[in-house]
């Protein structure tokens, strides 16, 4: 059974900070995760903050982003909850390849695959009134 980590921040960038720093020493606790493993899900993590951030500023919503740091034998799972009223992950626009001059022009949309390359799970969850992103990254195999 594991041990799970509650936050709940104000909607605002200057918090970002905060939540990585939690998340890296959640998931260093015993080892768990290589150390390289907590930099790529604290960055994961960040993303998603970032963009329900984003989305409940849009929205006018004050309301706290959730974050859920669940601890596990196998490894670290983050929700993130936000209050921004949802979005389908399908009708996301697509970037260009990475080597399409024209992808020099986006200077966002980045998030998304970034957190897909970095946890071996990403899943995005409608909830009432936003939209729940779990991050999943497993622990190192036993040496």
């Amino acid at each position: 059974m594991g041990r799970t980590i509650h936050l709940q921040i104000p909607p605002r960038s200057d918090y970002l900070a905060l939540v990585r720093r939690v998340v890296a020493a959640a998931a260093g606790v015993d080892d768990v995760l290589a150390d390289r493993r907590v930099d790529d899900l604290s960055l994961a993590v960040s993303e998603a903050c970032a963009n329900a951030i984003d989305a409940q500023r849009r929205a006018a919503s004050t309301l706290p982003v959730e974050v859920a740091i669940e601890l596990l034998p196998t490894g670290v799972v983050v929700t993130v909850r936000d209050h921004a009223g949802g979005f389908a992950v399908e009708e996301v626009d697509p970037l260009p390849a990475a080597d399409d001059p024209g992808r020099l022009r986006h200077e966002r949309g980045l998030g998304l695959p970034l957190m897909q390359s970095l946890a071996e799970s990403v899943t995005f969850t409608p909830t009432d009134d936003g939209t729940e992103v779990r991050l999943q990254v497993v622990a190192r195999p036993p040496e």
